[in-house]
């Protein structure tokens, strides 16, 4: 019989029983119902030696003192104890940080250089398991201990590494927990993330020659940096801020950053300090950079100067003086070749760095400016302004002048001249004769700026005098005075080459003559307005107009007085309303104050065309006659006759002509008929007044006075209102000669 016992339980657990007389091999198995009971199964085996107990699914509970009693038939009992000490396995490891937080998969990140810290603790196993690190196969620390917190049952392992190389990057580290060899070790691995210092920074473009306005890209590289590293472009010290790519890539060997700038630079660039700049945010004070010294290809930078440096950009100097200008050009690569402007004009046989001007004249004055050449270009400097002062000299056109004189007739004579500076300047005259040369009192010197004003008295008509103008100012005095001719005045040269222009308005175009020495005005007189032969008055239009009566007043007369008169300053004349159909002599003259010029300017047969007359306005005729201004058929064929005879007499007979012509004023005012306003009247509403030369139509003014006293006197009656002149203006006068019906 074969009980098992455990520990000090006296009750057995398992039994075998063999005393019927059975083969032990066929013995009966008995169990006492509990859990271990129900788990445990002797196995006799073919041998003694093979006989074992079996626990199945076996627990931290089953083990202990295990009690073996062996009941024999004829020997006497015997017992056999076996211990049995179970390894239980640990649980799976836990792996904290230094700041008590549970690490699943990744621990870190941890920073090159800096220490690292790790705890793993492992809790239950038996008997207590040994915890240790291990790298990439390798234990790194071996060292642990029972947990310190009470109440727990843990063995923990710190692992702590006080500076973290840059072989830990991407690497992992695993915690494992050994109890016993009979079963296998649990453990639990985590990746370590490092942080690592940029290694090493290079500018990996060709140090080439950049060209100024020119953008070009730049690239830089940065190795070594985890995260990626931050790249920083400096020129001089400054950041730019034109970094348009940052790349960064993961490799076995290294980590790549790379940036690309493009970079335009300018002259001022030129030996500038070119820096690429690597950091690790992570890191303080752990940035490294690579540098370089750029070299820039640019035009020149030109500018313009005084030899002495001087900085003005205007520069004032005395005729007579020397100037030396120097140009300055700063350019990569050398200057080649320099040219010289002035007033924006280039100055041939100036190509030098040094511009000399010598003996300066007034020319002289102007702004000058360099250009210098390189391969990259020409560049040309801002302008420098030399102002020439110079003494007075005459106004050009004015170093000779010759003015005609009349006799005891007061002269202005004006003497005006150039000169730098303006201020200051003084006026000399002197009076040269055939006699002597004598300089002219103060009293009759009137000076204002640049221009003099003489008062000069000639004695007689013949005298040939001289006025020399002499002007001084802070530079010098005038070296060659401005002469003034003083000649007797000459009737003026008649004008020449009169053409007429007849687009919209008659106009009488000429070429002035020589004026004779005094102010000229010229003179259009307008003679005949004679129809031609084959003119047919046509007496059934109806009542003559105002201007049918008033033209042939006009053609009844001699040719040779002029119809009307226009005086210009210039020789042009616009004639507005001479009649259609009839033909004209112009008279052109040139008149002065010692008289007009002879003998006129000629211009025969002139016919206005009807598209250059302007329209007529119907007007009423003021009369004081009552009856009615229309008359018969009968009388017009009347008064036409009547035209005709007083023509031929007149013709005939001086004496009768005037008798007739009496006869017929006073036959027309007994007759109170309407006729055509008294050209005197015009004339004097007409004609301008001059009292500053003597006129020159004086015998005209006495006839035209004495003809109007005797129509005063012959015919008291109102005039009629006459059509306003369309030629009256304030630079010509009209004139109309009277009629002799």
């Amino acid at each position: 019989m074969v009980l098992w016992f455990k520990d000090s339980t006296g009750i057995p657990l398992y039994s075998l029983d063999s005393r019927s007389g059975v083969a032990i091999s066929a013995a009966q198995h008995s169990t006492i119902a509990n859990d271990l009971g129900q788990r445990l199964f002797f196995s006799v085996g073919a041998t003694p030696k093979e006989a074992r107990l079996q626990i199945r699914n076996i627990k931290t509970s089953d083990g202990g003192v295990y009690r073996c009693r062996v009941d024999y038939f004829n020997s006497p009992t015997r017992n056999y104890r076996v211990n049995l000490t179970l390894a239980v396995p640990p649980e799976e490891p836990r792996i904290f940080d230094a700041q008590g937080k549970e690490i699943s998969t990744v621990a870190g990140p941890f920073r090159e250089g800096h220490e690292l810290f790790l705890s793993c603790q492992v809790s239950g196993g038996r008997p207590p398991p040994r915890v240790t690190w291990w790298r990439d196969g390798v234990e790194i620390s071996s060292t642990s201990h029972p947990s310190a917190v009470e109440g727990t049952s843990a063995m923990v392992n710190q692992l702590f590494i006080s500076t973290v190389t840059r072989d830990f990057f991407g690497s992992k580290l695993q915690c494992r927990a050994a109890g016993s060899k009979l079963v296998p070790a649990v453990s639990k691995e985590v990746a370590i993330q490092v942080h690592l210092k940029p290694l090493r920074v290079k500018i990996i473009s060709p140090n080439e020659l950049l060209t100024a306005g020119r953008p070009v890209p730049i690239r830089c590289e940065a190795w070594g940096s985890f995260p990626a590293a931050k790249i920083v472009w400096l020129l001089d010290g400054e950041p730019l801020r034109s970094a348009d790519i940052t790349v960064h890539t993961d490799t076995n060997d290294s980590n790549l950053t790379s940036s690309i700038l493009t970079l335009r630079v300018t002259a001022e660039n030129d030996g500038a300090e070119l820096a690429c700049r690597a950091s690790n945010a992570w890191f303080s004070g752990g940035a490294i950079e690579d540098k370089r010294i750029i070299s820039v290809a640019y035009e020149p930078v030109v500018s313009v100067h005084l030899s002495n440096e001087d900085p003005s950009r205007v520069i004032t100097r005395a005729e007579g003086e020397n100037v030396t200008l120097k140009c300055r050009a700063d350019a990569r690569p050398p200057v080649t070749s320099f040219s010289w402007y002035k007033n924006n004009m280039r100055m041939s046989g100036e190509n030098g760095e040094t511009l000399y001007l010598t003996q300066l004249e007034r020319e002289s004055a102007g702004s000058y400016a360099c250009a210098a050449s390189n391969t990259e270009g020409e560049t040309r400097s801002s302008s420098l302004t030399l102002k020439i002062q110079f003494a007075p000299r005459c106004k050009p056109g004015t170093e000779q002048t010759s003015v005609g004189s009349l006799n005891m007739h007061s002269l202005h004579v004006k003497c005006e001249v150039e000169a730098d500076p303006p201020d200051g300047v003084r006026f000399s005259w002197t009076y040269n004769n055939t006699r002597n040369v004598s300089p002219v009192l103060n009293s009759r010197i009137s000076s204002h700026g640049l221009v003099s004003t003489m008062t000069y008295l000639p004695q007689s008509d013949s005298e040939l005098v001289t006025l020399a103008c002499w002007a001084i100012n802070n530079v010098g005095r005038q070296t060659v005075p401005c002469l003034i001719h003083i000649l007797p005045a000459k009737i003026p040269d008649t004008p020449r080459n009169c053409e007429l222009h007849n687009d919209t308005v008659l106009e009488v175009v000429c070429l002035a003559g020589s004026d004779g020495g005094l102010m000229q005005s010229f003179l259009l007189e307008v003679v005949g307005g004679v129809a031609p032969p084959a003119y047919n008055l046509d007496f059934t239009r109806g009542p003559p107009t105002e201007i049918d009566n008033e033209i042939s007043t006009m053609n009844d007369q001699a040719t040779l007085a002029p119809l009307f008169r226009i005086q210009e300053q210039i020789p042009q004349f616009k004639l507005h309303s001479l009649e259609p159909g009839r033909d004209y002599q112009l008279l052109v003259y040139a008149v002065n104050a010692k008289g007009k010029s002879d003998p006129p300017f000629v211009i025969d047969k002139v016919r206005v065309g009807s598209a250059l007359v302007p329209p007529y306005v119907d007007e009423t005729i003021i009369s004081e006659d009552p009856t009615p201004a229309e008359t018969s058929h009968q009388d017009k064929q009347k008064q036409q006759s009547q035209m005709v005879m007083f023509a031929a007499v007149a013709a005939a007979v001086g004496v009768i002509i005037a008798s007739i012509i009496v006869a017929g004023f006073v036959a027309i005012c007994r007759l109170k008929r309407q006729k055509p306003p008294e050209p005197q009247e015009v004339r004097k509403r007409m004609r301008p007044a001059r009292t500053d030369v003597p006129s020159m139509y004086a015998e005209d003014d006495v006839f035209d006075d004495e003809y109007q006293r005797q129509l005063d006197v012959r015919c008291s009656r109102a005039s009629s209102t006459i059509r306003s002149s369309r030629y009256v203006s304030e630079g010509f006068v009209q004139y109309s000669q009277p009629s002799l019906n």
